[in-house]
């Protein structure tokens, strides 16, 4: 039995790569894959359409819907709350509107997080909706052997109280479970000390739900050393410090190789050392690299939305555009909105 039609709506316009990145790979998605994947392309209809022209595609599995303008990546977020035609907001509305079932985009993030505020709303028993990202680690996990931990929230907002971080842990745990398919996802609290009476007074209160509650498989507090031993599936943490963190740790992987580089430039057997362990580096690399995992899901909202990463080239958003699909097809949504409300 084939699976039922699904749209994405995809900002064309959102990113530093747009439109080109974005439109080859929704051109490349539309030759491949399932038929039953449709996609909204949402900008300026000149542009796309030029695009379109001069790269291979399936034109009945594309629709083009026209936007004014677009945010820029420098703009204030809050320049989408005052231009309705924007690329993001439309992409959002299409959504919202029933006309789509997935939004998708590289842009400004704050702008994407405001247009999905307006346009879609919490889920039963959800106080905020969080950004959720994944990072590289030495162990596997679930059958799929899946490497990367999830980190939220990442960014959907600067602060989080007790309850809002319960709230994260739920939706992380039901993220792995759905998506990575982990029947018990090892979940850790994020703080500056292992000792559960130790650290900001939100923190130290989450600990204690955390610890209580029936359906999250807690393993206590952990410091940030402990991120990249993969340890944990889910890691829970406020939006500032988790945005620090994953930043943090993609520029680890680009000073890991300009070291790497460096040392192959200076002394021989460094050099003969180096391109024996080569190999090895460029699975390093390969890892930690976004391009692997295309986007972070904004984990809350009664709607699936995938955020890229503003530098996706076309690799990276056609792994966020696979990453919307499972997303649409495992009913996201309805899945932590049931875990939110038992």
């Amino acid at each position: 039995m084939a699976e039922r039609p699904i749209t994405i709506a995809v900002d064309a316009m959102g990113g530093y790569n747009a439109p080109n990145d974005i439109i080859a790979a929704v051109a490349q998605a539309s030759q491949r894959g399932d038929e039953n994947v449709f996609f909204s392309l949402v900008g300026d209809e000149r542009v796309i359409s030029e695009r379109l022209y001069q790269t291979g595609h399936n034109p009945e599995r594309i629709h083009i819907v026209h936007a004014d303008s677009f945010v820029e990546m420098a703009e204030p977020a809050g320049t989408v709350l005052s231009r309705e035609s924007t690329s993001v907001e439309m992409t959002c509305k299409l959504v919202a509107d029933g006309y789509a079932d997935a939004m998708l985009t590289a842009g400004n993030p704050g702008a994407a997080v405001l247009s999905a505020n307006k346009h879609f709303s919490l889920v039963p028993g959800a106080h905020r909706a969080a950004l959720a990202a994944v990072f590289p680690t030495p162990k596997t996990r679930g059958p799929q052997l899946d490497r990367f931990s999830l980190l939220l929230d990442v960014g959907a907002s600067l602060r989080a109280s007790s309850e809002e971080l319960l709230d994260f842990a739920l939706m992380g745990t039901a993220y792995a479970r759905i998506v990575k398919g982990i029947d018990e996802p090892k979940v850790g609290l994020l703080s500056n000390s292992p000792e559960p009476t130790l650290g900001p007074k939100e923190v130290v209160g989450a600990y204690q739900l955390l610890q209580d509650h029936p359906e999250i498989n807690f393993q206590g507090m952990i410091e940030g050393n402990h991120i990249p031993r993969g340890e944990h599936d889910v890691i829970v943490c406020e939006g500032y410090v988790g945005d620090v963190t994953i930043k943090l740790i993609e520029g680890a992987g680009d000073a890991a190789m300009e070291l790497a580089r460096s040392a192959y430039e200076r002394h021989l057997h460094w050099r003969l050392g180096l391109r024996l362990l080569s190999s090895g580096l460029k699975k390093i690399k390969t890892a930690i690299e976004f391009e692997e995992y295309g986007g972070a899901p904004l984990l809350g909202l009664d709607q699936v939305m995938i955020l890229a990463h503003p530098k996706s080239t076309s690799r990276a958003f056609s792994n966020a555009l696979r990453l919307a699909i499972k997303n649409v097809r495992a009913e996201l949504p309805a899945a932590i909105a049931g875990a939110m409300t038992e």
